[in-house]
């Protein structure tokens, strides 16, 4: 490691490696702590508007208590930061992945609607009408993209934007 600057007697700020701290809704411990056990797990910091794209470091911390004021559990990445792009006490968005799921179908967010049977979509059929089709999902680690569980098939087309205006069996005009 390297000493960065020497604040205070008493304090010392590191920036290689660096650490990031996260906190995490307590119903998560379980999944990190049992992940945690079967290998190293990848952390992603994202500096908000750096072009570069994510930094990835490890998971090497999670905190032996819940917070019961937050009811969130403390977990801390360590990330090789030779250059410089983590600085002591900045903001960044951080991203831990539990697992990862090969030949996932992902779709827009925005695809999705609710109805009384649940959650559906708009798909697209051969001839431009749309029938409406309940489908399971699930997040991923991307903001705007969820995991489809089941419902559609790879190669099929959704309604993504005008939704409110369709019902089964109206016809749409694919914009690309």
């Amino acid at each position: 490691t390297h000493l960065l600057e020497r604040i205070h007697p008493k304090t010392l700020v590191v920036n290689d490696p660096a650490q990031v701290r996260k906190l995490v809704p307590q119903q998560y411990l379980a999944d990190v702590k049992e992940y945690s056990r079967r290998g190293s797990l990848p952390v992603q910091a994202v500096i908000p508007g750096d072009t570069r794209g994510a930094i990835i470091g490890k998971l090497s911390f999670i905190d032996n208590a819940v917070d019961a004021n937050t009811g969130t559990i403390k977990l801390k990445g360590i990330f090789t930061n030779s250059d410089r792009r983590l600085w002591p006490g900045q903001f960044v968005d951080a991203y831990l992945t539990l697992k990862t799921q090969s030949n996932a179908l992902v779709i827009p967010s925005q695809a999705i609607q609710n109805g009384q049977q649940g959650s559906f979509v708009y798909v697209i059929k051969d001839d431009d009408t749309v029938e409406a089709r309940p489908v399971t999902t699930s997040e991923t680690q991307q903001p705007g993209l969820l995991m489809v569980q089941k419902g559609l098939a790879v190669g099929e087309r959704i309604v993504t934007d005008g939704q409110l205006r369709l019902v089964p069996g109206s016809k749409v005009q694919v914009k690309v």
